[in-house]
Order: structure tokens, then sequence, then C-alpha cells
């Protein structure tokens, strides 16, 4: 917040002490007498301390008037470092804004001038330690298209993001349902869903996609399965990224998301949610699963689940999986 080893050294003395001399204040921090006599200042002039009885404690601390033997009052560091920190959030917007208008100009340049610089091929497993570097970087929205071949199928880690979400970086994700018929496919994205990110799905998805703050892109060079872990193109802010992150939204636009709801009110009264034993499975449901599928995740056989999609047509007042559908739409359960 600006300031000093020095003055935090002497402010924080004073805090402990509640009133002290700038002797004492030697006494406590070590430091030489010059020293805390200009900490004093310095502090005087942020408004955290004041000279005891001098009236004015920074035309004090200005002379130096008395720096030996008088005394000094630390002002409540709730509101003197709060007002102190809130211009210090100042100052630092108004560089990130500088930062941002020299960036774009940087980037206009380096188009002009090499166009390639945009773009970085990163071949084989570099592509996971890119994508890591990625979600560490990210400082408020991460957009994802998840589709398969995974980056690492024996890395089931979901600490990268989990640090991710607990930063507060808004996560928005758009699964293929395919990924969530893999095996733990399903139990990683209800996972996710639980820390915070948001998860639409789609039949399927177009290409697999990561975009940090919507500046930088991570996709594979091929379309072929078998090939799509050899390369990726990472590619920094330009209108190639802001094409990437249109595509994302459409995209967002036509999934369904995952998962049951919290319910809604209906006719005005309670709030009414879907039972425990079918929230699992009207999630999988809607999200196009197949039978066989959604028996896997739910580690059921194919009989209890016909038995148990029995039981919810009946719950519902349905003869189909479509009425189904509507019917729990209507009550708030998907």
């Amino acid at each position: 917040m600006g300031l000093g080893e020095a003055e935090e050294r002497v402010y924080r003395a004073l805090v402990r002490l509640g009133r002290g001399t700038a002797r004492e204040c030697v006494t406590e921090t070590g430091l030489a007498e010059s020293e805390v006599r200009a900490a004093l200042r310095a502090l005087a002039g942020f408004g955290l301390v004041s000279a005891d009885g001098a009236g004015d404690g920074d035309q004090a601390a200005r002379t130096g008037a008395g720096a030996g033997s008088e005394a000094w009052l630390p002002a409540d560091p709730q509101v003197a470092l709060g007002a102190l920190l809130r211009r210090r959030r100042t100052e630092l917007d108004r560089m990130r804004k500088s930062v941002d208008e020299l960036s774009a100009e940087y980037r206009e340049a380096q188009l002009r001038d090499d166009p390639a610089r945009l773009t970085e091929v990163v071949r084989g497993t570099a592509q996971y330690a890119r994508v890591q570097d990625l979600l560490a970087g990210t400082e408020k929205e991460l957009l994802t298209l998840v589709g398969p071949p995974f980056l690492d199928p024996a890395d089931n880690s979901l600490a990268p993001m989990q640090r991710l979400l607990e930063r507060g970086v808004e996560c928005r994700a758009v699964h293929a349902t395919e990924v969530l018929a893999a095996d733990g496919g399903w139990r990683q994205a209800r996972r996710l869903a639980e820390l915070g990110e948001r998860i639409r799905v789609l039949p399927d998805v177009p290409v697999k996609l990561v975009i940090a703050d919507r500046r930088h892109a991570l996709l594979p060079l091929s379309t072929h399965a078998d090939r799509m872990m050899d390369s990726a193109v990472l590619v920094r802010h330009s209108a190639l990224t802001d094409a990437l992150v249109a595509l994302f939204e459409q995209l967002w636009e036509r999934g369904a998301p995952l998962g049951a709801g919290d319910g809604t009110r209906i006719g005005g009264g309670d709030v009414v949610a879907a039972p425990a034993p079918d929230d699992a499975l009207l999630a999988l449901l809607s999200a196009g699963l197949k039978d066989e599928a959604i028996a896997r995740q739910l580690q059921i056989s194919e009989r209890s689940l016909r038995r148990r999609m029995s039981v919810l047509l009946g719950r519902l007042g349905a003869a189909s999986r479509f009425q189904a559908g509507v019917q729990a739409g209507r009550r708030g359960w998907l």
C-alpha cells in the first residue's frame, strides 16, 4: 500500500504500544532514531499516526518537533488502512487501464509487423502443461468446450479448477454428451458444478477449446480424434480470439443446463424440488445419455434403471420420456 519496511515496523510498534515516543519505537524496532523520525513523518502524511496533544500531528511530523520525547498515537488500522487501501486500489485501477491500452497498441503493432506472433504451436504432452498455465493465469473468466479425447486420461484431479473457482473466477463450460457418458465423466462434471462451475450439455461440440479471460485460446489443430492430441495452437488476443468467444457463446445458448434445478413455485405455493433419487437420473436424461451410459454412471444395472424410470414417470404422471421432461421442467426439477 505504499509503506516501506521502516514505516510498517514503526506503525506495528505503535499499535502494540498503544502510545509511544520515538525513542520507545527505536527500542521496539531496532531502527536508528533518524529512521524512526523519518518513518513517523511518512506515517503522519498517510494519516496513520498523530502526535499526542500536538493538535496538528501532521505539522508536528513535518517539522520533526518533539520527535524524540513526544508521544505518538496510532490511528485505528481498520479506518486508516482501509482508506489507504481504497486509494491504492483506485491507483491500481488507473494503472490497469493504462496497461490494457498499451497492450492493445502492442498487439496491433505485432499484428502489422508479424501476424505469426499471435499464434504458437504446442505439441504433444506440452498441451497439458499449457492448459495448467492458462488456468493459473486466468483472472476473471474461463470458457471451455469439453469433448473427447482427454488431455491426460490418467489425471482426474480437479484441484486446478477448484483453485480457480475458489479465487472467484467465473467458469462456464459446454460438455459433449460423450464426455458425460465416459467413465468418471458424469461424476467429475457434477463435482465441478458443486464447486461453482456452470455447465451446459450438447450432443456434440465442434472443437475442444479453452479461453482464458477472452485473451488467450488453446485448441487442437486436427479435427480427427486419433490425431487431436498431436498438436494444438495457442491464439493470443486478436480477432481470432474474439471469433472463438463468439463460437462459445453460440454453443452456450444452445446447450441444456446440467443437473436438476432447485425447484420452482407451483401456483404460488412452496418450492418443490426433485426427490433426491431422481435428481441424477433426470440430469442424465436431460443430457441425452443412452440407457447403457446412464446405468453405468449411476452404477446400477439396466434392469434397475428401467424400474427407476418407471417410478419416475409415475411420479410425473408422464407416459413417455418426452412428457417426463416437460413435466419435470414445469416443476422446476430441471
